[in-house]
């Protein structure tokens, strides 16, 4: 009867082993890896904290803009711009795109791997803190993996619509 408890339970074991390997496929958004990450306003901003030098923010940042550049929603008018971003900025061609904030820093925890660097928009959230990038994946300043400069924190608090409203008048 042991031995049939065994046979039985083993097949369980080998769907529950099964279903842990499988959930680590497909596309479950975008992965991070375990190397210093932040979001910061500039090059001298990210490369003022630790275990961030000023040439791999450098590098991450300029990946960060031509991205800007190349993958940020444009719209024909401000109007149209407004009413899907929060703050938006007037590209050469005289369309609108989202205004560029900050920059989100990814170091590689090996040295072989890749600098990662995404532009950073202000992102409706409610009462936090924080950017989304060009794919509107969110960075809030509460989580606590990632360096979230002073810097990055005024400037999503100065271009956010979650600022609190006066009273009479304002």
């Amino acid at each position: 009867m042991i031995a049939a408890e065994r046979a039985n339970g083993m097949p369980i074991v080998f769907l529950g082993l099964m279903a842990l390997v499988l959930a680590g496929c497909g596309d479950g958004g975008p992965s991070q890896g375990n190397g210093p990450r932040g979001v910061f306003t500039s090059t001298n901003d990210c490369s003022t904290h630790e275990k961030f030098d000023f040439k791999s923010c450098s590098k991450a940042i300029r990946a960060a803009i031509q991205l800007h550049n190349q993958e940020s929603p444009t719209y024909e008018s401000l109007r149209f711009c407004k009413a899907s971003e929060i703050g938006c900025e007037r590209t050469l061609n005289n369309k609108y795109r989202p205004r560029l904030l900050g920059f989100y820093v990814e170091l590689p925890e090996k040295k072989d791997d890749q600098i990662i660097g995404k532009p950073l928009y202000a992102a409706a959230t409610g009462k936090k803190k924080g950017f989304a990038d060009h794919k509107k994946q969110q960075y809030l300043d509460d989580d606590l993996a990632l360096v979230f400069s002073q810097r990055a924190v005024a400037v999503y608090q100065a271009n956010s619509k979650t600022k609190k409203s006066g009273g009479f008048g304002s």
